[in-house]
């Protein structure tokens, strides 16, 4: 499959289009990694700091991502981050944070952006180190591996 990535966007969802991105799901091996959408999207409703968008390809959804804003504190936490297992390897990862990054620059003057790993085997760390993302040596709640991406 040849995969345009200049068609891809972040896209607010709606009662319309939330269901297509609750079905989405990651590869097996990366399911201890991330939450469902269904329990992401649950937990932003309860959270007064969570921005999320869907990911889609052309108007295909393909993944999902939130984001805990803070710019008061100018924090801003990965806090999920997903592509479906069918459509990785296309570089729609990539492509997907690097139109994150620019949406937090120009809706919130966002400079950096955090995330955390759990280190094990299939953990995302290669991915995250490729876009330039550092450990920092911190551990978040004593256990995930905190990563900083200054942009």
């Amino acid at each position: 499959m040849k995969v345009d990535t200049n068609s891809l966007n972040l896209r607010d969802l709606t009662k319309d289009s939330f269901y297509a991105v609750c079905l989405l799901s990651v590869k097996p091996e990366q399911v201890n990694h991330v939450d469902s959408n269904a329990i992401s999207i649950a937990e932003a409703s309860f959270s007064e700091s969570a921005w999320f968008k869907g990911i889609y390809l052309n108007d295909i959804a393909v993944g999902f991502v939130m984001v805990d804003v803070k710019p008061n504190e100018n924090k801003y936490y990965l806090w999920r981050f997903m592509i479906d297992a069918k459509y990785q390897g296309f570089g729609l990862g990539k492509r997907s944070i690097e139109l994150l990054l620019i949406e937090l620059k120009n809706q919130f003057g966002a400079s950096q952006l955090t995330t955390s790993i759990v280190s094990s085997e299939n953990s995302p760390l290669g991915f995250y180190e490729s876009l330039g993302f550092r450990l920092s040596g911190s551990l978040i709640d004593g256990r995930e591996r905190e990563l900083i991406l200054s942009f």
